[in-house]
């Protein structure tokens, strides 16, 4: 499903960085088409959005969760997409001398906006969009970087204990009981995430509770653990 809706009122963030004086030309400019996407295995949109979307930036995720699963020789790492992130799924399937294998699945309903060629024209007034889109995919970067050293932790409790403080990093929220992680992780997102079995993941998370660090509420999870940290390499 799709509908119309100016990017500024849906992604507070952009709206901001527009003058006050300029917001409601900056609403009018800013209209986009808003993609609808439940639960479950995600497709590529209809090549009709897909095509419009190349001379543009891309699709910007306004709210929801994405898990992009890549699998290479056997072997898979995952990572999530939620609001403020840039999509541009014709890139995934360039050829590449590795033979990946590529799939997405929608772990929250979400909504994307197409951000074509003539919304990027249209917001060409407000060149700090611009930069602020750049700005989010250098931090996308940087967060698929972090998530690298992580997976590289040798212990599994240790792995999802930082996995999860750098997942709150974006996503936690403070409470008196500690941070609050109001994400539908399941053991299974989990497992790709960590690039470990779910039964193993099953049993650190249980460890990890037993410990008093971690602790399910309903689809949500409180952190309670001091921030992880590691044990040093030996020299």
């Amino acid at each position: 499903m799709s509908d119309q809706v100016s990017v500024l009122d849906v992604d507070p963030g952009l709206a901001e960085l527009v003058p006050a004086d300029q917001r409601q030309q900056a609403r009018q400019a800013t209209g986009a088409t808003m993609l609808r996407f439940g639960t479950g295995p995600w497709r590529e949109p209809e090549a009709e959005n897909t095509e419009r979307a190349r001379g543009g930036y891309g699709m910007l995720v306004v709210d929801g969760l994405l898990l992009r699963r890549v699998g290479v020789g056997g072997r898979h790492a995952a990572e999530l997409l939620g609001p403020g992130d840039l999509l541009r799924p014709w890139q995934y399937d360039a050829e590449t001398t590795v033979d990946a294998e590529w799939t997405w699945r929608v772990v929250a309903p979400t909504r994307i906006a197409v951000l074509d060629q003539r919304w990027t024209t249209r917001a060409a007034l407000w060149p700090q969009l611009g930069a602020e889109l750049a700005g989010r995919a250098m931090s996308r970067a940087v967060r698929l970087v972090t998530s690298m050293a992580i997976s590289q932790q040798p212990k599994l409790d240790i792995r999802l204990w930082m996995l999860f403080w750098e997942l709150a990093d974006r996503y936690g929220k403070v409470h008196p009981d500690g941070i609050h992680l109001e994400l539908p992780l399941t053991h299974e997102v989990l497992s790709h995430l960590a690039g470990a079995r779910r039964p193993s993941v099953s049993g650190a998370l249980t460890r990890l509770a037993q410990d008093g660090r971690l602790m399910r509420s309903g689809r949500h999870w409180v952190l309670s653990g001091e921030r992880p940290v590691a044990d040093p390499l030996p020299v």
